[in-house]
């Protein structure tokens, strides 16, 4: 067995050895990780201020994005509230307009009781006067007409 396969051996079955040559020379890592990763791809500090300044810049635009969606929400729910107080007036009015509409069939009502009343009064007059001229409708009948105008001449007499 070689040299070099007796420390791998040795290393690989107390890699502590390992451990405390790293702890004596820590640089050791450092130029291991320079020798192994390739610098050019990874990122700076710069390139992460960038990236940063990017990303920040990105939700400041979307931030600005949804304060103009919510204020036009907003002018929506101001528009809907104005409509709403519109709508409100209008029933309002409508209610008025159906007081008013209630006080005027109240009086027609009134006034149709009245023409009832006019309509009953009219009758009764007519149911009396239908008898009264029927009486005289009798006499008429009933008596001679020399005798009839002798009476409507004595009334004539009589009045002047």
């Amino acid at each position: 067995m070689s040299l070099l396969e007796q420390v791998e051996r040795v290393l690989i079955e107390h890699p502590e050895v390992i451990v405390k040559a790293l702890e004596v020379k820590p640089e050791l890592v450092y130029e291991l990780l320079v020798k192994l990763t390739p610098w050019n791809k990874l990122a700076t500090k710069e390139d992460l201020k960038l990236l940063i300044d990017l990303i920040n810049r990105r939700f400041e635009d979307v931030n600005r994005r949804f304060e103009d969606t919510n204020k036009r929400f907003e002018d929506v729910n101001r528009r809907f509230e104005d409509i709403n107080k519109r709508f409100e007036d209008i029933n309002r009015r409508f209610e008025s307009i159906d007081k008013r509409f209630e006080d005027i069939n109240k009086r027609f009502e009134d006034i149709n009781k009245r023409f009832e009343d006019m309509n009953r009064r009219f009758e009764d007059l007519r149911y009396y006067v239908d008898r009264r001229i029927g009486f005289l409708e009798k006499l008429i009948v009933g008596f001679d007409i020399p005798i009839l105008v002798g009476l409507i001449v004595a009334l004539v007499r009589l009045f002047m």
